[in-house]
């Protein structure tokens, strides 16, 4: 009987370099769809949820690191609001530690968040287009106007945050002849060990929003507002302080000067 020799080692290694050639060829085609289709689909799931349009220039998840790279995002305002414009994102990053995700508290080794333009507007019910965002997003097909249900906080540390705004507009269509101010803020801060909205504003942070501080209340939703009200409350009773403060120090400097006139006068 003829017998049956073993493949040979050339044969295996064929069968082998083979396999591996289909797996990255099978590999390749998916990271190309996933590159493809992954801008289409977040702005056809933010479009859905929110009601607000949206187009992004890339967009890059892996989630084998963590990473995540979003460059030219551009949201709009649905028509019920009177100006189109409302988001223009230049570049967000993010570096998550991967098994951190899996807990209650996620951990990011950086953020980069790069705001090219914000535009603020207020319509003539005086619904804001960030607040009906939000609302959306948190709740979506609730109406806005009402309150989103609570949540239990997740929470959440950034060790290093990067925030870039460069032109914030705000638009106030509630009276007869609308507001518009334009603010070139060119902010530009770095946080470090980030667990909450109140710890961006610093008082650094507050020196380069100054410009349009007192035009933001009232139009920045949740914590962010809330924050930004609570500080600003909190620098003006401080200033207060100070200036009585002052008051007083220049009371008892003027008291003693003619304390000691009057003393001089006497024999």
């Amino acid at each position: 009987m003829p017998r049956v020799g073993r493949p040979s080692p050339s044969c295996h290694g064929g069968i082998f370099f083979k396999l591996l050639v289909f797996l990255a060829v099978v590999f390749a085609a998916l990271a190309l769809a996933w590159m493809l289709f992954l801008p289409l689909v977040f702005t056809t799931q933010l479009r859905q949820r929110t009601g607000f349009d949206a187009t992004v220039e890339s967009l890059a998840v892996n989630p084998f690191t963590g990473t995540i790279e979003l460059r030219g995002l551009v949201i709009t305002n649905p028509p019920t609001f009177p100006v189109h414009e409302f988001v223009q994102l230049r570049r967000f990053h993010a570096d998550a530690e991967l098994f951190s995700l899996l807990t209650d508290r996620p951990v990011f080794a950086s953020v980069i968040l790069d705001v090219a333009k914000l535009t603020l507007v207020k319509g003539e019910d005086r619904r804001t287009n960030a607040g009906a965002f939000q609302g959306h997003l948190a709740a979506p097909g609730q109406d806005p106007a009402l309150p989103v249900p609570a949540r239990p906080a997740r929470g959440i540390l950034i060790r290093r945050l990067a925030v870039r705004i460069d032109e914030v507009v705000i638009a106030d269509h509630t009276g007869p002849v609308p507001v518009v101010q334009d603010y070139r803020l060119g902010f530009n801060q770095i946080y470090t060990d980030v667990t909450g909205v109140k710890q961006l504003m610093a008082p650094a942070a507050l020196a380069g929003l100054m410009p349009a501080g007192a035009a933001l209340d009232g139009l920045l939703p949740g914590a962010l507002g809330r924050a930004l009200r609570e500080t600003a409350k909190d620098a003006a009773k401080s200033g207060a302080g100070l200036l009585k403060a002052a008051g007083r120090r220049t009371g008892e400097k003027i008291k003693g000067y003619f304390d000691a006139l009057e003393e001089s006068q006497k024999p």
